[in-house]
């Protein structure tokens, strides 16, 4: 198993209806592909959990570099897990902008989204600020 987290900047406003459409097809094709995650959004920011095979994964990750509604993408980490943390979901969501108990994690967030590089140090504790959420 295989995870790759990255952050993105919105390349264009996204509405409500944008966000469903991202969702749709993101389960329909994570299902087909046997991959899991979870996709957070807040302050203009994507941040986005990817598991399963490595390959397909990696794929994935090359589509969304090249999805017109991303720009500044950026590999947070990646690592190789026994487990899946998100294996409930073909694609979990979160806006952070529309949930009052997560004013401090989407703070954190939008500063974290900010950085053009992330150390080790940020690793874990980005991936367990992500599961929070």
């Amino acid at each position: 198993m295989f995870q790759l987290i990255y952050v993105s900047d919105f390349a264009m406003a996204l509405d409500e209806n944008d966000l469903q459409d991202i969702l749709i097809s993101a389960r329909a094709i994570n299902s087909e592909q046997g991959i899991s995650g979870k996709l957070i959004t807040v302050s203009r920011h994507f941040f986005q959990v990817i598991e399963g095979d490595e390959a397909k994964v990696n794929q994935l990750y090359a589509k969304i570099k090249q999805d017109t509604r991303h720009e500044n993408v950026r590999l947070v980490m990646t690592k190789s897990t026994g487990v899946r943390e998100f294996g409930d979901w073909s694609m979990g969501f979160s806006n952070l902008l529309e949930s009052q108990q997560a004013q401090d994690a989407a703070f954190i967030l939008s500063d974290f989204a900010k950085r053009e590089s992330f150390s080790p140090e940020h690793h874990s504790g980005i991936g367990l600020l992500l599961k929070q959420v």
